[in-house]
């Protein structure tokens, strides 16, 4: 049985909110695999790479890219809430929540990916989330 598109990105997005849960993603990376992560900006919105952007490359880099979402963003949970398959590319949006120091809840943001594939592997991520305004205090 083949496993859909929509059910890799379920597993891309969990392992990309838990960094101990990327085992069940690896088989659908490709070794060259590339991501890129940027604000969402309405400044930014049409660049392929905007100047904000963080890129990670790899397998590795996807281990990298959710430690930075665990450590350096403080994620500690978050929702896969769309998903839209348009031939190689599919579009998921979800939500995220932060840590956030002084402030007794989390705070929540959205992210949206766009992952490119050939056939069943991943070979690029672009992810934009958008940063809630706790980070400015």
């Amino acid at each position: 049985m083949e496993i859909e598109r929509p059910e890799i990105v379920e597993l891309f997005y969990s392992a990309l909110i838990n960094p101990n849960d990327t085992e069940p993603l690896a088989p659908f990376l490709s070794q060259r695999v590339e991501w890129i992560l940027s604000a969402a900006d309405p400044k930014t919105l049409g660049e392929e790479l905007p100047s904000n952007a963080i890129k990670f490359s790899g397998k590795e880099g996807f281990r990298q890219l959710s430690l930075y979402f665990r450590d350096r963003l403080n994620v500690i949970s978050g929702d896969l809430t769309g998903c839209i398959t348009n031939h190689q590319l599919v579009f998921a949006f979800g939500r995220v929540r932060l840590r956030t120091r002084g402030i007794d809840r989390p705070a929540e943001t959205n992210i949206a990916a766009r992952i490119t594939f050939r056939g069943s592997t991943i070979i690029k991520g672009q992810i934009r989330i958008s940063w809630p305004l706790v980070f400015e205090l």
